[in-house]
């Protein structure tokens, strides 16, 4: 008799217990931990030299070799007056990149850019009536799914490292996706960047980079010092940017 009363109440026990979980589903629970971390790309992360799958570029016929050995030379003259780089070479800096992950926005920091990049999330983009070009754009992102997408135009069309990889520049009319996901455990966070641009590319360019999330224990560098009045830095990296009435 016992014997049967026990399994009764274990019955309306676990009936119970669906039931609750099911009233939970029902009601929009949260997530699980795992779900709502595949959401959450915060940390340190560092881009090895085989994370980065870049074909070439294909360009329309009007971008010349001059106009590109003319924007390679402006990037040098902006790495050696130690101005904002932006993007992209702010996602390939060569030293490591922190994340960090709020409601409403994420910001993006490079150990070597005082500079660092705002992605404001589920907003739109701020008209470019009042906007100034910058060299990092205007970012605004949502989710897809467990897939970050980051939209980012405004900008500015020389300021900056304008040299894309794999070829190619960015102009005022540069449009840049980037897709962010985090793979093996969430130890690898692979971003697709998919780059448009009617006065450069005669088809989108895409290029994937991953990178592989640093120990919670690791140590950013304080400051890179960038001395644009370093004679020895200056001369090693020289100056050869033309500017006044050469076009772009």
């Amino acid at each position: 008799m016992k014997k049967h009363m026990t399994c009764a109440v274990l019955t309306v026990l676990i009936a119970f217990a669906c039931g609750g979980l099911i009233a939970d589903a029902q009601r929009g629970a949260p997530p699980p931990a795992s779900a709502a971390a595949a959401r959450d790309i915060s940390g340190f992360w560092a881009l090895s030299f085989d994370g980065k799958k870049v074909p070439p570029a294909k360009l329309l016929p009007r971008v010349t070799k001059a106009m590109l050995d003319l924007h390679a030379r402006r990037d040098v003259h902006a790495i050696r007056w130690c101005n904002p780089v932006g993007l992209p070479l702010m996602m390939d800096p060569g030293t490591p990149i922190e994340i960090r992950q709020g409601p409403t926005s994420i910001v993006m920091m490079a150990e070597n850019s005082l500079v660092p990049r705002y992605i404001y999330l589920n907003r739109k983009h701020v008209s470019p009536d009042v906007y100034d070009p910058s060299t990092i754009g205007d970012s605004i992102a949502n989710w897809e799914g467990d897939t970050l997408v980051v939209d980012t135009v405004g900008f500015h069309p020389t300021h900056g490292v304008t040299s894309i990889p794999g070829g190619g520049f960015r102009t005022e009319r540069t449009h840049l996706v980037e897709r962010y996901r985090l793979l093996q455990n969430g130890n690898v966070l692979s971003v697709m960047f998919t780059w448009t641009d009617p006065t450069v590319f005669s088809t989108a360019h895409a290029y994937e980079f991953r990178y592989r999330r640093l120990p919670a224990a690791y140590e950013p560098a304080n400051i890179w010092p960038c001395d644009p009045y370093d004679e020895t830095r200056a001369n090693f990296l020289g100056d050869p940017a033309p500017f006044g009435s050469e076009k772009r």
